[in-house]
Order: structure tokens, then sequence, then C-alpha cells
């Protein structure tokens, strides 16, 4: 049976909860994705490339649909997490998942969906 090596994270204001389903590896992001919640997004994002490569997992989802904010630090974060998963040629798709009330979320991450869009899509929930 396989099993996450990387726990929850809760800070004040911000959290990631990680969960494996099948052949996905979903994160939900909650609370707002300031300037305290870089560091430790980036951190866990490289538990993340880790885990991606030990489980093979095809698909990791970000569920973004419970940030009510993202700064540029954290979208840098996932452009890293891209970068990395290309230049390690592991064929992981990414798929964000966005609340479609919340129009800022698509926008923000449309430019990844273009940096390597046979790998990421952003869909509304």
């Amino acid at each position: 049976m396989r099993s996450l090596r990387v726990d929850p994270l809760v800070t004040d204001g911000f959290g990631i909860e990680p969960a494996l389903r099948d052949d996905t590896l979903s994160v939900k992001l909650t609370g707002r994705g300031d300037m305290a919640a870089a560091a430790p997004l980036s951190r866990y994002v490289k538990a993340l490339e880790g885990e991606v490569a030990r489980l093979s997992v095809s698909t990791l989802e970000l569920d973004v649909r419970g940030l009510g904010f993202m700064s540029s630090s954290c979208l840098k974060a996932f452009v890293s997490l891209i970068c990395s998963l290309v230049g390690h040629g592991m064929k992981c798709r990414i798929r964000f998942v966005t609340d479609p009330q919340l129009a800022w979320q698509r926008r923000s991450l449309r430019p990844l969906d273009r940096m390597c869009p046979e790998l990421v899509s952003i869909a509304d929930a």
C-alpha cells in the first residue's frame, strides 16, 4: 500500500492538505497565500516534487478554491514546481482546480498553463 510521506501543514492563515487517491496526488490549499505563506509553500512544493517521483503519480491536483489571495511569491513556487518536474523528465499532469466565483484565480494561473500546456491545466470546480 502506498502512503504519503508529507503531512498537512497549517500556519496562521494558511493551510495545505495532501491526499493520495489512486494515481492522483491531491493538494488542497486554504487561507491566504500571502508573503507569510510563501516560504512554507516553497518548502512544501519541494517535498511534493519528491512524492511525485517516489509514487510515480500521473496527476498532481492543486485545489486552490480555498485561497482568498495568492501573492506572486506563492505563484513562483508553482513555477518552480513545474520547471523542476519538466527538468527531471517527469510527465506528471498538473491540474489546478479553481473557484469560478473567484476570477482572479484563473487569471493568476493562466500563465502557468501557457508556460507548459502539455502538462498544466486549469479547471473550474
